[in-house]
C-alpha cells in the first residue's frame, strides 16, 4: 500500500504568520497579485479592526480566474504558474510574484477567507471558494479538510475580490497609516513625472509594454486620503540639484548632476564596471532654508511635509516597489552615515527623495522568501556599489564647485578690501587737512590692529571647532557602525539559547541577562551622539528648557545608572521658552553634567550618594538655570581658568567642555556663573537666559 508526504494544519499558521509577520505585507502580497493580473486598479476596504472581530475585503478589476486556475494555482501553496520570462497576457508586465507564499500571509490574517472571482476569459462566470480555518485547525492533516469551487451566472465586469473575516489582531493607526503609505508608493509615484527624467533609459526587449495604463492602489479610509494628498504633490522643481546614474545593459554606468530644470551640469562614464542589472538611479536634493525658498511658489513647510512621507530612495523592479528600501529608518544606501562622514554637500533622508528603477527580467535580484527585501547576493552589492559610487562621484564634483567659489569669493573679496582702501585714502586726502593727518592715520592703524587681533582670536575658535566637530562626526560615525554588531549579538544570543538543553536555560538565562544589560547600556551610549546630531535639533526657534532638559535626563538614565549617579531634576512650574537650538541647549547641559560624572571618579575621593541636582526657575529678568552635585567641587585650578581651552583636572579630559558651555551660553545672549563649593558638596553652576519674550518686545 503505498502512502504519502501529510501536513499538519499547524504548517499553514507558521507560514503565514512566520513568511510575512506584517499585517501591512501581508495585504500588499495580494494587492500584487492584482497587479500580475493585469488589473489597473485595487481597492482595499477595512471594516471594525479595531473590534478583533474585523474584516479586509482587497477587490481588483484584473483578468480573474477559472476554475481550473483556482485548482491548479491558487490553491496550491508553494508553487506559481508565473513565470520571470513570461510577461502578463495583456499589458506586458514582469510579474513581481513567483513563490506562491506571499498570499498565504495575508489569508491567514482572519479565521475565514472568501475568494469571489470572475474571469475574463469565461464572461458571464462567477466563481467562488470559502477558506474555513478553524476546520484546518480541528483536522490532523491539511489533507481531510475539503474544499468547493462553486459556480454561478454574474453580470459583473471581471475581476477579483478577496474577503478576509473575523479578523482576531486588532489594527492601530500606525498600521494604517503604514499600510497607506506602502500602497501610495507600491506602484512607482515617480511615473506621473517622467517627462522630467531624461528619456535615454536602459532598453530592454522585456521592458513593461508602454500602452499600460498603471496600476494604482487605494484604501478607503481617511489615514489614505491624508498621505496620497501629500504624496500626490509634486516639488521635484524645488530640488536644489538631482544626480542620476544610469546602468547600462553592458555593465557601463554614466553618472550626471543636473540642475532643477533637468539640464545637465556635470556628467561622467563611471571609472569601473558593475555586474548588476541594469537600472536607473534619480535623486532630487533639497536645501531646506528659507532663504532658498524665499522665491519659490511652494512652501518650506510643505517640502518639509512631502519629503517626511516620500523622503529616502525607493527601490522599484519593473515598476512595483520592494519593500523595506526607502521605508521609515531604512537608509539602505546610508545617507545619513555618508552624511555623517563629510557633512557639506551631502543629501539625508531627510533632504532628499529618490528611487532606482531596476530591470530584474533576467532574475540576478532574488526577493526573499518572507517578501522584505532581496537576498544580498552578488548582484545586490553591485546594484549598491553602484548608486554608493555616483553620490560619492557626486559629492566631489559639489565640493570641488564650492571650493571654487569660495576662493572667487576671498579674490572677491580681496579685491574689495583693496578697493575700499584706496577710496579711503582718496576720501583722506580731499576732505583731512595736512595738519591733523597724522592723528587720523594713527587712530586708524590702532583700529586696524585691534581688528586684527579680533580676526585672529576669531580663526582660533574657528580651529577649535573644527577640531570639536571632527570628533563629533567621528564618534557619530562610529556610533552608527557600533550599531551593527550589536544586532548580532542579540541574534546570536538568541541562537545560543537554542543550543541549552531545558535543564539548563533558567541558569543560562541569567548569564545571559548580564550581556543583555551591558548591551542595552552600550546601546544607550551609541544613541547620544547620534541624537544630538540630529538635524530636528539644530533648527532654530522656540525652545522649551523644562521639555528640553527632561528629555535629556531620560536619554541618559542607563548612564546615570552605569556611574551610580541619581539625576534629580526639578522644572519650573511656568513653562519657559529661549529662543535658540535644542542642540545647543543640549550641549551646555551634557557637558555639565559629564563634568560631575569626572568628579565623581577622581582618584582619592569617594562619595556614598553621588547625586546631580538641576533647578529651573526665574527671576524678574532671567530664566535661570542652576546645576550641582556633591562631586566635592572644583579643586586644582582657578573658577577665572575653568573656561580656558585646554583647562582640565582630570587626567584624561579635553578641556574643552566648560569652553563650550561658555561660548554656547554667550551665543544664547546668556551668562553663566560658577562657584567652586556649597553645602550641597560640590560646585554649582547658574545659567542666566533672556526669555523668548525679550527677544520679540512689542
Amino acid at each position: 500500500m503505498a502512502d504519502y508526504l501529510k501536513f499538519s494544519p499547524d504548517i499553514l499558521r507558521r507560514l503565514g504568520e512566520e513568511l510575512v509577520p506584517d499585517v501591512d505585507q501581508g495585504i500588499i502580497e495580494l494587492v500584487k497579485n492584482g497587479y500580475d493580473a493585469d488589473a489597473t486598479k485595487c481597492e482595499i476596504a477595512l471594516d471594525e479592526l479595531k473590534s478583533g472581530k474585523g474584516s479586509i475585503a482587497i477587490a481588483d478589476n484584473g483578468a480573474g480566474m477559472t476554475g481550473s486556475q483556482i485548482r491548479r494555482g491558487w490553491l496550491v501553496i508553494g508553487r506559481s504558474d508565473k513565470k520571470k520570462d513570461a510577461l502578463t497576457p495583456k499589458y506586458k508586465r514582469v510579474p513581481v510574484g513567483d513563490k506562491g507564499l506571499g498570499r498565504l500571509a495575508a489569508l491567514r490574517l482572519g479565521n475565514r477567507v472568501t475568494l469571489t472571482t470572475r474571469p475574463a476569459a469565461e464572461p458571464g462566470k462567477e466563481y467562488s471558494l470559502v477558506l474555513d480555518w478553524l476546520e484546518y485547525e480541528k483536522a490532523d492533516v491539511v489533507e481531510d479538510v475539503s474544499l468547493e469551487i462553486t459556480e454561478a451566472k454574474t453580470d459583473l465586469p471581471h475581476g477579483t475580490e478577496i474577503r478576509i473575516e473575523d479578523i482576531e489582531a486588532r489594527l492601530t493607526r500606525s498600521t494604517v497609516t503604514k499600510l497607506a503609505r506602502s500602497l501610495l508608493l507600491l506602484s512607482d509615484p515617480f511615473a506621473r513625472f517622467e517627462e522630467q527624467l531624461i528619456t535615454d533609459e536602459p532598453k530592454s526587449r522585456n521592458r513593461p509594454n508602454k500602452s499600460d495604463p498603471g496600476f494604482s492602489a487605494s484604501l478607503l479610509t481617511a489615514e489614505f486620503k491624508d498621505l496620497q494628498a501629500k504624496v500626490g504633490q509634486s516639488y521635484f522643481s524645488d530640488a536644489e540639484y538631482r544626480i542620476q546614474a544610469e546602468l547600462h545593459t553592458q555593465g557601463n554606468a554614466t553618472f550626471r548632476i543636473l540642475d532643477w530644470k533637468g539640464d545637465i551640469l556635470h556628467e561622467d562614464l563611471a571609472g569601473d564596471t558593475f555586474h548588476a542589472p541594469p537600472f536607473t538611479f534619480d535623486l532630487w536634493v533639497y536645501l531646506l532654508s528659507s532663504e532658498s525658498f524665499s522665491t519659490r511658489s511652494s512652501t518650506l513647510s510643505e517640502v518639509r511635509n512631502w519629503l517626511s512621507e516620500l523622503g529616502g530612495v525607493h527601490l522599484y523592479e519593473d515598476g512595483i516597489r520592494v519593500p523595506p528600501y526607502g521605508g521609515a529608518e531604512n537608509d539602505w544606501l546610508g545617507l545619513n552615515l555618508r552624511r555623517a562622514r563629510s557633512p557639506e554637500v551631502r543629501p539625508s533622508t531627510n533632504t532628499s527623495v529618490g528611487r532606482v528603477k531596476v530591470i530584474n527580467t533576467d532574475g540576478a535580484l532574488i526577493q526573499k522568501t518572507d517578501r522584505i527585501g532581496y537576498v544580498e547576493n552578488f548582484a545586490f552589492g553591485e546594484l549598491k556599489r553602484a548608486c554608493g559610487e555616483v553620490l560619492d562621484w557626486a559629492a566631489r564634483i559639489l565640493l570641488k564647485e564650492r571650493d571654487k567659489k569660495r576662493e572667487v569669493e576671498k579674490q572677491s573679496k580681496k579685491e574689495k578690501a583693496k578697493k575700499a582702501t584706496t577710496n579711503l585714502e582718496l576720501v583722506l586726502s580731499k576732505t583731512v587737512k595736512p595738519t591733523e593727518r597724522k592723528k587720523v592715520d594713527s587712530a586708524i592703524h590702532r583700529y586696524v590692529k585691534e581688528t586684527e587681533k579680533e580676526a585672529d582670536s576669531l580663526r582660533e575658535d574657528l580651529e577649535l571647532y573644527r577640531t570639536l566637530a571632527t570628533a563629533g562626526m567621528t564618534s557619530a560615525v562610529f556610533a552608527h557602525e557600533i550599531g551593527r554588531p550589536l544586532k548580532l549579538i542579540d541574534n546570536a544570543i538568541k541562537a545560543l539559547i537554542r543550543l541549552v538543553p531545558d535543564e539548563e536555560k533558567d541558569k543560562a538565562n541569567e548569564r545571559v541577562a548580564r550581556i543583555q544589560t551591558s548591551k542595552e547600556r552600550l546601546s544607550s551610549f551609541i544613541s547620544i551622539p547620534l541624537g544630538l546630531l540630529s538635524k530636528r535639533k539644530r533648527r532654530t526657534g522656540r525652545v522649551d528648557v523644562n521639555e528640553s532638559i527632561c528629555a535629556l535626563v531620560e536619554m541618559l538614565e542607563p548612564i546615570t545608572a552605569y556611574y551610580e549617579t541619581v539625576i534629580d531634576f526639578n522644572p519650573s512650574v511656568t513653562v519657559l521658552f529661549v529662543n535658540g537650538t535644542e542642540a545647543l541647549l543640549d550641549g551646555i547641559m551634557l557637558n555639565l553634567i559629564l563634568n560631575s560624572f569626572n568628579a565623581f571618579q577622581r582618584e582619592n575621593f569617594e562619595q556614598d550618594e553621588r547625586k546631580i541636582k538641576i533647578d529651573t526657575l526665574t527671576d524678574t529678568t532671567n530664566i535661570l538655570i542652576r546645576i550641582e552635585d556633591n562631586a566635592g567641587g572644583i579643586d586644582g585650578v582657578s573658577v577665572e581658568d575653568i573656561w580656558l581651552p585646554g583647562v582640565t583636572t582630570v587626567a584624561d579630559g579635553t578641556g574643552f567642555g566648560l569652553t563650550i558651555v561658555r561660548d554656547s551660553i554667550k551665543d544664547l545672549n546668556g551668562t553663566i556663573h560658577a562657584d567652586p563649593l556649597t553645602d550641597f558638596g560640590g560646585a554649582r553652576f547658574t545659567i542666566a537666559l533672556r526669555p523668548m519674550r525679550e527677544l520679540f518686545p512689542r
